[in-house]
Order: C-alpha cells, then structure tokens, then sequence
C-alpha cells in the first residue's frame, strides 16, 4: 500500500511538472497570430490555383512541419475564425470550419 501511495505520487509530480512545461511553451495571443500569418503566407506561396481553402488543421499542420510548434488546433481556429470576420472570408459548409482566401488578397488581409 506504501508503495502505490509513493507511485502515484511520484506520478503526479510528474504531471504537474509536465503541465507546467507545457503551458510555458504555449505562445501568446500576439504570437499566435504572427504564427498564423507565416503559415496562411507559406500555403499561399505553394499553392497553384487562384484560391486557397484555409483550415485550422492545414495552418497547425504547416507550423508543425516547418516550425516544429505543435499549438492545440482549437487555439488556431480561433485566431483563424477572426482573420475571417476581420477580411469578410466566405466560410464553406463543412463541419470544420473553412475559409475561401483569394490569393491575390493574402498582402491585405487584417489580423489584428
């Protein structure tokens, strides 16, 4: 009984101290948004067509890939969704929320 007292104990220590980490290496709100900004920048940059379709998964995606941040995809969305209502970006009818971007609109969007 000893033991398994002293296990969980040590366990949760761990946990709190993980917790801990993890919230320190979460950026801030301006971060994010810069973030956001390089990604919507990088996808635009590589796609061929006229106009992009904008998720929160392919901009976390994106951050993962060439930045190494893993950022909870929900945060993203966030900040995606007011990019949207800021620009008037049309929403599509999916069940994750996505934004039809005109490329030639990307230099002018407002993030702030």
């Amino acid at each position: 009984m000893h033991i398994t007292c002293y296990f969980i104990a040590e366990n949760f220590k761990r946990l709190q101290k993980y917790n801990i980490m993890y919230m320190e290496n979460q950026p801030d709100k301006e971060t994010l948004i810069k973030l956001v900004k390089q990604a919507i920048e990088m996808l635009c940059e590589k796609n061929i067509s006229s106009v992009v379709i904008l998720s929160s998964y392919k901009v976390n995606s994106i951050l993962k890939d060439n930045f190494a941040i893993d950022i909870k995809v929900d945060r993203i969305g966030r900040v995606l969704s007011n990019v949207a209502k800021r620009n008037q970006l049309k929403r599509l009818s999916t069940n994750i929320p996505k934004y039809q971007l005109q490329i030639s609109k990307v230099s002018s969007l407002k993030y702030f």
